[in-house]
């Protein structure tokens, strides 16, 4: 759901500390925006990868990530779209994760 609030601040962040971007729902678009923007300015390339679904995101994370690496379920936006609330997304979040 968008808030139409500025996703600017999450941009620097994410590009220090983020090897791959898993973007879901109507402000995927924004966020995107603000860390190609970020990604341009410091010269850095970072692979980014859009779904549709909290099951095709859990799905492609567990796809493309190391074993090594930590994936974290980071919400940057309400989900009134898809989910009643936020309880209702973590406990889909966490269904999801222990089918695979």
């Amino acid at each position: 759901y968008d808030k139409h609030l500025d996703y600017t601040p999450i941009a620097k962040p994410i590009v220090a500390n983020v090897s791959k971007l898993i973007l879901m729902g109507a402000t995927a678009p924004k966020i995107e925006e603000v860390v190609t923007q970020e990604l341009e300015m410091q010269g850095k390339e970072l692979s980014i990868y859009h779904c549709n679904t909290l099951q095709e995101t859990v799905e492609k994370a567990y796809e493309i990530a190391e074993s090594s690496e930590i994936v974290l379920f980071s919400p940057a936006s309400a989900s009134f779209d898809m989910f009643k609330n936020f309880e209702e997304r973590g406990e889909m979040f966490k269904e999801l994760v222990n089918q695979l």
